[in-house]
């Protein structure tokens, strides 16, 4: 395998070109999410970037924690992709790590002792996870290392071809569905 990373650089998010095939939206939910993590948190993770023939830096990863902080310097990983393997990982980048499957102890061991930093996160655990909520307070009670997370309830939506199903998937991610997709 590769190494296709050529430096890690401090740039400024708005010097950023957004990736004119990216197909990925982010509704205001997400929005709103990344934006309450980069003010709790900060940036953990880099962007992925290109130099393109001109020298200026072309998206691949982070168009939405680059949207969402413009005035930022950010950690960008350069890679050596050309336009046509940038296109490839634009594609496969996020839906196989939409891949990964939920492993519920492990869950619930981040869950036993774990506490927000700030009540936007908070009320997305508490959704994300389907916590019950203590009404006095107004959060999450405390929970017990023999926490059970709830089941996934799922739908199979059939498709009559790829075409049918790119847009089906993108219309339920537009409305804020968590989705994958999935031939049988």
């Amino acid at each position: 395998m590769r190494n296709r990373v050529k430096e890690l650089r401090f740039v400024k998010a708005s010097d950023l070109i957004p990736n004119a095939d990216n197909w990925r939206s982010h509704p205001k939910r997400q929005r709103d999410l990344m934006k309450s993590v980069l003010q709790t948190i900060g940036y953990a993770d880099a962007l992925i970037v290109r130099e393109t023939e001109d020298g200026s830096l072309e998206l691949i990863d982070g168009h939405l924690r680059a949207d969402v902080s413009p005035n930022a310097e950010v950690p960008a990983l350069v890679v050596d992709l050309n336009a046509k393997e940038a296109k490839e990982l634009l594609l496969v980048h996020d839906p196989i790590g939409a891949m990964a499957e939920r492993d519920d102890e492990a869950v619930s061991r981040l869950l036993a002792d774990f506490e927000a930093t700030n009540e936007t996160l908070e009320r997305f655990i508490v959704e994300e996870f389907k916590l019950d909520v203590d009404a006095e307070n107004d959060s999450p009670p405390r929970r017990e290392k023999s926490l059970s997370v709830p089941t996934l309830f799922q739908i199979v939506v059939e498709c009559e071809d790829e075409d049918d199903q790119r847009a089906c998937f993108d219309e339920l991610t537009r409305s804020g569905r968590k989705c994958r997709v999935v031939n049988l």
